[in-house]
């Protein structure tokens, strides 16, 4: 149960970020609320405590949980890396490497049922987690796994809310988005093609009149700039 009239995270993705810990306040001794991932002391880059959430959340948000650079921070978020050697989060029973490696395959289970796949987990590639102020915590874990006809793995994404005392939700499962590649449409090329090749001609020819008045502005302009 959440806290009477707070935020239910358990429910869906969204927990908004925020800072435990700036750099020196940090507590001594190991904790679930330490990074296992972090930026060290002596390496950049070197930004402010506000510098650092804009770009943390900025990673966050648009990753929905998955793909945060612990390494570029030094500050302390809600957000933390799994380490699955750590044994923090769970009930006695529980293994942190146990458990993140069920709830993919379960994850996966349900996929399969959905859209009549045969897909096999094949590794854990990495997890993130924070608390969702109960007796639970959200977890983001990014793995691979692959169908029996095929030898290729596939990234898979799966979000699930991990319970201590009552049983899980599973919400969602899902290959991997590709990252999005602009690419230059030839209309594209064409415009470029037209701006670059009279600019050169003049030039080279000593500055032509005939072509547009924009292009001999831009011409007007270059010679300067070649020797500020």
């Amino acid at each position: 149960m959440a806290e009477p009239g707070g935020p239910d995270w358990t429910n869906e993705w969204g927990a908004p970020v925020f800072m435990r810990f700036e750099p020196g306040s940090e507590p001594e001794d190991k904790c679930c609320y330490l990074p296992c991932i972090r930026r060290r002391k002596d390496q950049g880059p070197f930004l402010t405590p506000e510098e650092e959430e804009r770009r943390f959340e900025e990673q966050v948000y648009s990753s929905q949980g998955f793909d945060i650079n612990f390494e570029e921070f030094r500050c302390v978020f809600n957000y933390v890396p799994v380490d699955f050697d750590e044994n923090y989060h769970f009930k006695d029973t529980d293994t942190t490497r146990g458990v993140i490696e069920r709830l993919p395959r379960e994850s996966l289970d349900r996929y399969n049922n959905k859209t009549a796949k045969c897909f096999e987990l094949v590794e854990v590639i990495k997890a993130n987690t924070h608390p969702t102020g109960t007796a639970a915590r959200m977890f983001y874990i990014t793995f691979r796994a692959k169908e029996p006809s095929d030898d290729q793995p596939k990234d898979f994404q799966a979000m699930v809310c991990y319970f201590c005392y009552t049983s899980n939700k599973y919400h969602s499962c899902q290959l991997k988005p590709e990252k999005k590649v602009h690419s230059i449409e030839p209309t594209e090329k064409e415009n470029a093609k037209k701006v670059r090749g009279p600019i050169c001609c003049l030039i080279l020819n000593g500055g032509e009149t005939t072509q547009s008045s924009y292009v001999t502005r831009l011409v007007l302009v270059l010679p300067f700039a070649l020797f500020v």
